[in-house]
């Protein structure tokens, strides 16, 4: 069988990190297998170990490339609105609050998608360190478009509207099929629009 040339080698591992940061988001750590993923990226099982060394390196890396993902959202959103800081924010919050965020869990935040998986991580291990670490980034990238008014956000502050956000997703997509999926999500938006 022909060896892959490195540029080859490079886009196989790239798409082994793109199938593996949605297929975890949508299905969890532990319901995701490492051959679920290689097939995902239309690649054989035996190759896996030629890009990672382990399944837990192939989640700590999908972890920091789903919240690198998002990064461009957020971008995108300033971009739209140049210098009008609450249009941004409002349009961020009311995008996250969406029916077609809390349905898209593949493609949607890594925070509120992996939290319950992360929590039950080894505090020290590879894959809680790179979650912290893409979170981290997340809040930090954040802190700026989710400032009220004219006023910059703290990180306090930016902390207290991601938890909102995030814990309204987790517990709407908890609730799906209920009244109360939208109520939740509707209730966080106004509570975070209101001025």
């Amino acid at each position: 069988m022909p060896r892959v040339s490195r540029k080859e080698a490079d886009q196989h591992r790239e798409d082994v990190l793109k199938a593996a940061s949605r297929l975890f988001l949508e299905h969890g750590i532990d319901g995701v297998s490492v051959p679920a993923v290689m097939a995902e990226a239309g690649l054989t099982h035996g190759g896996f170990y030629g890009h990672f060394d382990s399944k837990e390196a192939l989640v700590a890396e999908a972890c920091m490339r789903a919240f690198e993902d998002r990064r461009g959202t957020y971008d995108g959103i300033e971009d739209r609105n140049g210098t009008d800081k609450k249009s941004a924010r409002a349009e961020f919050i009311k995008r996250y609050t969406t029916k077609g965020h809390r349905d898209a869990i593949g493609l949607g935040c890594p925070a509120a998608a992996m939290c319950g998986d992360i929590a039950r991580e080894n505090p020290k291990g590879q894959i809680r360190t790179a979650f912290l670490s893409g979170f981290n980034s997340m809040v930090e990238r954040l802190t700026p478009l989710l400032s009220r008014k004219k006023k910059a956000a703290s990180r306090e502050d930016a902390l207290a509207q991601i938890s909102m956000l995030v814990g309204a997703l987790v517990l709407s997509r908890s609730t799906k099929g209920s009244p109360v999926s939208d109520e939740i999500m509707q209730s966080v938006r106004t509570a975070l629009l209101e001025e």
